[in-house]
């Protein structure tokens, strides 16, 4: 995400004023993380009711926000906050951003903007989630990462229930693309089939510009398959259409076959089925060993070595130590 404010139809210009407006509201709390090869800062803050009520924690709602650009450091953003009377921090970043291009659906609003009047084109990309949970704060904080070795076994007793146990609510934001009341307008290529079908739209880390970065997801119209594990033989022509048709949604942006990276990521960021589809120029976290799974790959373990190769295998992963379900997994050692 991805990344992420009301689910009713706006116009681009009610786009922009809601987010600008929530973003100059913005008090920060603390720096999430940054990546210097990203060039990209998280940051955590919160913001109240209305532009008259002070910043109390327990009033207000989380928000995080993505900021991408030339660079950035802690350092910079600390130099770029100043307190308030409530000893608090406002962030003058964020008060001085000019922004267009801003869309949202449900809790994630995004946009490309400039940063004061000093600069002839956008030169940065801001992502906000508000109101944001603890799962979103998790994710996107700095922090220890540990090694899964996920046996079939430990799958069914651990990983299954913690994904049986997501509330629909997480994903709406999909059901609002696949049905069509947000973010129609990004969609570059659709296949309704509710069996093998899908929709191909931008993701929100690319600005639709540079194609040597060009990353694009493919979101499923089932909604029965949550993830790599669920995939069996019946699935192959789904997966096979994807592979296909993501080629002429790439050449659209001038990028070939032969330049195409397209895999599944487990654990995903949300469990509705979706492929990534990126030029093999870009380099990114989500490619690493321990979380990529090429599709080429994922096709031929189902076709060539057994239908049921992804319920049978072990499957090693990456989590975080503060995410959501590493915490399962460590109750499941203790006993």
């Amino acid at each position: 995400m991805t990344t992420r404010l009301s689910s009713t139809e706006v116009t681009p210009h009610q786009h922009t004023t809601t987010i600008e407006h929530l973003l100059r509201r913005f008090q920060l709390k603390e720096v999430l993380d940054e990546d210097p090869s990203s060039k990209t800062i998280w940051l955590l803050g919160y913001i109240s009711a209305s532009t008259s009520d002070d910043m109390v924690v327990s009033g207000s709602k989380a928000a995080v926000v993505t900021l991408e650009r030339l660079s950035f450091s802690a350092q910079a953003i600390g130099n770029l906050c100043v307190g308030t009377s409530n000893g608090t921090a406002d962030s003058l970043l964020l008060s001085s951003l000019i922004l267009d291009s801003a869309e949202h659906n449900d809790i994630y609003s995004w946009a490309t903007g400039i940063v004061g009047a000093t600069a002839f084109k956008p030169d940065i990309r801001v992502a906000l989630i508000y109101p944001a949970t603890q799962k979103h704060i998790d994710k996107h904080r700095r922090q220890q990462r540990k090694l899964i070795r996920e046996t079939p076994e430990l799958y069914a007793q651990v990983t299954k229930p913690y994904i049986d146990a997501q509330p629909a609510s997480r994903i709406q934001w999909v059901y609002n693309i696949l049905s069509k009341k947000m973010e129609s307008e990004r969609i570059v290529l659709e296949d309704p089939d509710p069996v093998d079908g899908f929709v191909i739209l931008p993701d929100l880390k690319w600005d639709a510009s540079n194609t040597n970065s060009m990353y694009l997801v493919a979101i499923s119209q089932r909604r029965d398959v949550r993830s790599l594990r669920d995939l069996t033989q019946e699935h192959l022509p789904m997966l096979k259409n994807i592979a296909c048709k993501a080629e002429h949604a790439a050449q659209k942006y001038g990028v070939s076959p032969d330049q195409l990276r397209l895999y599944i990521h487990y654990q995903p960021s949300y469990y509705h089925f979706h492929v990534h589809i990126t030029n093999v120029n870009f380099e990114g976290r989500g490619m690493l060993a321990g979380r990529a799974h090429i599709l080429d790959s994922v096709i031929h373990n189902i076709e060539c070595i057994s239908p049921d190769y992804y319920q049978r295998a072990m499957i090693p992963f990456v989590l975080g130590s503060t995410d959501e379900l590493w915490k399962h997994w460590q109750l499941q050692e203790q006993e």
